[in-house]
Parts: C-alpha cells; structure tokens; sequence
C-alpha cells in the first residue's frame, strides 16, 4: 500500500509542478496518482484502494501545512492558508481514492 501511496504522491507533485498544465493537470493529478498507484499494487483491493488515498491525503496535507506554517513565520501571511493546505490533504485524499478503487476495479477486470 506503500508503494502505490507513494507513486500516487509524486505523480500528484509532479501534476502541481508542471507551470503550463497546472489548471487542469493540478486538479485530477490525486486522481491520477491514486490510479496509477492502485495499478502498480500486486493485489489491489478496495480496502488497499482507500488505504491508498489516506496516505496521500495525509502525505499532502502534512508536507503542506509545513510548507505554509514556514512561509507564515517567515513572511508573516495570514494563517488562513493553513486551512488551505489542509483542505489541499482533503482534496487529494478524496481523488486519490476514486483514482485507486478506479485503477484497482480495472486491474481486477484485466485478470
């Protein structure tokens, strides 16, 4: 569950990253990566599935509210976006389950 929470994690980092796709990449790359994660699983099943998108969800949300609660201390910027980059965990968690109970139900269909 690891190994696919953790493509699912750079798959999404690089879909925020990329500056000229970012609109539409930023907003399915949970999606995504939780499908693509589910889809390097051996044996993917749909508690792995929502396993899969917790992770990233809590992976996202920590390394971000980090992130922010750094630049609030050393820029001095509203605290407000602490809420963002939680809800940010939220986002990512809630696609990157669809994406993987997508990814593993097509996985179980191949076979």
């Amino acid at each position: 569950m690891r190994k696919g929470a953790t493509i699912g994690v750079v798959i999404s980092l690089l879909a925020w990253l990329i500056p000229i796709v970012h609109p539409v990449s930023g907003s399915v790359g949970a999606f995504i990566g939780g499908y693509m994660g589910a889809k390097a699983l051996d044996d993917p099943d749909v508690f792995k599935a929502v396993g899969i998108g917790m992770l990233m969800g809590i992976v996202i949300g920590i390394a971000s509210s980090m992130v922010v609660s750094i630049a609030i201390v050393v820029f001095s910027i509203d605290k407000f976006w602490v809420f963002v980059a939680l809800a940010a965990g939220i986002w990512t968690a809630g696609l990157g389950m669809l994406g993987a109970l997508v990814g593993s139900r097509s996985v179980s269909n191949e076979t």
